[in-house]
Parts: structure tokens; sequence; C-alpha cells
């Protein structure tokens, strides 16, 4: 089963790419990061439409699986355990299929704000050295802070990658994220990256994981074309406002 990296949202790119190159627009992909120590981020998951990757995931309850709102497709699988997606089975992987889908009800409300569902699978999944949930942090992000970001989305030369890649990344002042996407910008989202390294994330892995201090910290949500320019940072999803929304749902779906 080969999987490649797809492009569900190209009708969003078109429009928003009208307003001219500065435009924003949901995605992710590594932008000068670097091959992940296989396994080393174990509650990584692959959204797949037809063994196709789409978007990322998050497993954050052995049952529960953290992605953004704007992934949400009609009909998918969720890939776990996996570091490359070239492998036809890799060893302690899984796919299965989920049984619920549950958008933020204030998703997109204003545009693009609270960027975030919940996905249930069939059945839990039991822990091991490929796959294990990680704790949604309870403390927002502070700026400064250095933190993980992880994907198989495109690479900054256009290509796409064999295995899972790993960049680190710091979050940026409230300030800096308010200035680059003035009206977008939303208490639901913080901004990382835009650093002279030209490290980012951006087309490609959006619902993917950014961890700080062990702590899954926020989603890729979205970014600016193109990617990686220094000054500009990327779009997360700001998790420490929705933790009980997360439990909530969680214990009650």
């Amino acid at each position: 089963m080969m999987l490649t990296a797809g492009n569900p949202w190209s009708w969003i790119l078109g429009y928003l790419m009208l307003g001219g190159t500065g435009a924003s627009y949901p995605g992710g992909h590594i932008i000068h990061g670097e091959d992940c120590i296989p396994h080393s981020q174990p509650w990584q998951a692959a959204l797949l439409s037809d063994n196709e990757l789409f978007c990322s995931g998050v497993l954050v309850h052995p049952q529960w699986v953290l992605s953004a709102a704007h992934c949400l497709l009609d009909s998918y699988s969720v890939g776990l355990g996996l570091h490359s997606l070239e492998a036809s089975q890799e060893p302690g992987s899984r796919v299965l299929e989920p049984l619920l889908s549950v958008q933020h009800p204030d998703y997109d409300n204003p545009s693009f704000a609270n960027d975030l569902m919940l996905i249930k699978l069939k059945e839990a999944v039991p822990e091991s050295s490929t796959i294990r949930s990680i704790s949604v942090a309870s403390r927002c992000p502070m700026a400064g802070e250095e933190c993980l970001v992880s994907g198989w989305g495109r690479l900054a030369n256009g290509g796409l990658p064999k295995r899972l890649q790993c960049v680190n990344i710091s979050v940026s002042p409230p300030e800096v994220c308010s200035e680059v996407y003035d009206s977008l910008y939303h208490y639901s989202m913080f901004c990382a990256g835009g650093g002279s390294n030209r490290r980012d994330s951006c087309h490609g892995d959006s619902g993917g994981p950014l961890v700080c201090n062990r702590s899954l910290q926020g989603l890729v949500s979205l970014g600016h074309i193109p990617c990686g320019q220094p000054g500009i940072p990327g779009v997360y999803t700001n998790l420490c406002k929705f933790t009980d929304w997360i439990q909530q749902t969680i214990h009650t779906s």
C-alpha cells in the first residue's frame, strides 16, 4: 500500500490566493526539518483517503484522535504507528476506520477560528512502542518556548518525504501573530516559527502536532504563501483553550 500526500483544500487555496501571494491558507508541511527518529512521535496519526495522506492528527486517548476541523472528509481512515509512508505494512502500525467525527461547534466562526475536531476510532488501540497517546497541554504556550512540529507534507524543495519529518520552532509573541495575520487572528490561535532559519510548517500537514515540553500544545492550522519566510510564523490551534471541550466530548460521545 503506497501512501502519498494529497491536497483536499485546493478550492480554498484558489480562493485565498486571489488576494495575492501573501494570502493565508490551511495546510502544513515541514520546512527545513529532518527525518524524525523512528517512532519518536508515537502519537502521530495519518488521515488517509484512498490510501493517500491528506492530513495529520494526534492520538490523545486510546480511542480518540485530535485533528484540524478543516480536515474533515466524508470518508477516510486513520493510520497509527507509521514512520514511512512507503512501507506496504509497517511493523507495529494500524489503519482504523473512524466511528465518529466531531468538529468544534464554533469552527470557522469567525473564519478559520476554533480549528479542531475529535475523531472516535471504531476500537481502542493498545499502547505499544510505536503507538502511544499524548496529553493535551493545560497551560498556554509562552513566547520563545521551543517546540517540535512533525509531518509528512512537502519539503522545502517541493518533494515528498519518505519518512516522518521533524523540526524545532519557537513560539511567537501574540503581538507578532496579530500583526502578521491581522483580522484572521483569533484567541483560539497562536503562532510559531518565522525565524531566520526558515523552519516552518505549511501546506500539506494540517492537524499535525506541535509538541512543547512533551505535551500537545497546538495543531497545524494555517500559514502564509510562500512558506518559511523570516518574520512570518505559522498558525496553530491553541489547544489550552479547549481542554474542557476535549475532555467533555471524549467522556460523553
